[in-house]
């Protein structure tokens, strides 16, 4: 069963919004902590006459030991028809935050920020502060397009905070909208960014798209999420999740399943009963009798198997007789790959891989190549012998060679090579 991906999900602001209008002083307007705006004061940050004696009122009702700030919301309406200039809209702005903040009103709160950026007098290295605010109480109250707009000017102002991740609440606006493609895009055009600037991008970012690509059968853009997240951050978890996916997606016939297998091995990514049966079977005991012992062993360890298992010891009984058989003939099966067809060569190179001998392996797969094996299959097995090696540049080399259903596998060992440079 697929384990659930955790997803980024986005925390209230509301908070964070309170502090934030407590801490500033605006320029052109009035923080929160301050006093009504005189008439003297009010005409030298060009506010009009008329504003101010509606604004006044309404400010002074906030003040003092007793705030009625829900009489001055009641109030905002008569106010905001007063404005007449820049510095109104400013000041009206820095006023309705005010009463947001006091009557702990997103709605309000978000009023006040977007009238203050409307106005112009934000300073400069505030808006894009401002913008990361209104973008996030936008979305809180699912008005996305908002949000993404005003997400997006923040980034655009130069907004940079490590709290404050653009890109996830971009991605999962597009989301709840059901727009996935959009929301796969978005991340990863963030990815590619990274990857262009020298870092690694977010882990979250591509774990909830994976999540996201899984859950709507989106199977080439699962395939790319997963390449990139074990590209840059291949932890084992990371390998399970991803190889799971792909496996489920792509429903891989079981001569390429093995080889997702082989990989899946290869990270420590097993973790099922079914994965070790199906790996199991998918060799067949009776002909990759030394790979079979190793996952019966693997299975043991893991604790899938035990040795009062039916299934195991049946296996078990199997690969132990044959295994040595394999050991001790192992130059004449490679003799008959030699002078026989493209199918002996590959045979030979498959009983050389379940020794572990990946170098004669790769010779032998080559040679099926040469004898007209299908080339897909051969470039999979010699690659997959390449990255066993070590041969990591070589391996990526030759995995870009795979098209067709062993694609997605190619692909995915071409990520762990590169993973291991």
């Amino acid at each position: 069963m697929l384990r659930a991906f955790r997803t980024t999900r986005n925390k209230s602001i509301r908070g964070t919004v309170a502090g934030f209008a407590l801490a500033i002083a605006l320029a052109g307007g009035v923080s929160m902590g301050s006093v009504a705006v005189t008439s003297e004061a009010a005409q030298a940050q060009d506010n009009s006459r008329g504003f101010v004696e509606a604004y006044q009122p309404v400010a002074a009702m906030v003040q003092g030991e007793t705030p009625d700030a829900a009489g001055a919301r009641a109030a905002i309406p008569t106010m905001v028809a007063a404005i007449e200039t820049p510095a109104d809209r400013n000041v009206a702005g820095n006023l309705i935050l005010n009463i947001g903040n006091q009557l702990s009103e997103p709605a309000l709160q978000r009023q006040g920020l977007e009238m203050m950026l409307e106005s112009g007098l934000v300073a400069p290295e505030q808006v894009g502060q401002f913008n990361w605010f209104v973008g996030s109480l936008a979305f809180n109250a699912g008005d996305y397009p908002a949000a993404r707009n005003a997400l997006q000017a923040a980034v655009a102002a130069g907004y940079s905070d490590p709290e404050a991740d653009v890109t996830a609440l971009v991605a999962e606006s597009y989301a709840r909208e059901d727009n996935y493609e959009a929301a796969y895009n978005t991340v990863m055009e963030a990815v590619a960014a990274a990857e262009a600037a020298g870092t690694a991008p977010n882990e979250s970012w591509l774990l909830s798209t994976l999540q996201r690509t899984y859950n709507n059968d989106m199977r080439e853009e699962a395939l790319t999420a997963s390449e990139a997240l074990v590209r840059h951050h291949a932890n084992q978890t990371n390998w399970v999740n991803t190889l799971q996916v792909v496996n489920a997606l792509y429903e891989l016939e079981p001569e390429v399943r093995v080889d997702m297998y082989r990989l899946m091995r290869a990270t420590d990514a097993l973790t099922q009963r079914q994965e070790f049966v199906r790996y199991i079977e998918d060799l067949d005991p009776r002909v990759m009798s030394n790979e079979v012992q190793d996952v019966l062993a693997m299975g043991m360890t893991a604790g899938v198997f035990d040795a009062a298992d039916p299934y195991y010891t049946e296996v078990k009984g199997i690969v132990d007789t044959r295994a040595p058989q394999d050991r001790s003939g192992i130059e004449g099966i490679v003799s008959d790959g030699e002078s026989g067809d493209s199918i002996d060569a590959m045979s030979a190179g498959d009983v050389l891989y379940s020794l572990g001998d990946f170098a004669r392996a790769e010779g032998m797969y080559r040679m099926a190549l040469e004898k007209g094996a299908d080339a897909n299959t051969a470039n999979t097995r010699i690659g997959i012998a390449q990255a066993e090696q070590g041969n990591y540049a070589a391996a990526i080399d030759t995995f870009e060679m795979v098209d067709g259903s062993r694609e997605p596998v190619a692909r995915m060992w071409a990520a762990y090579a590169a993973s291991m440079m």
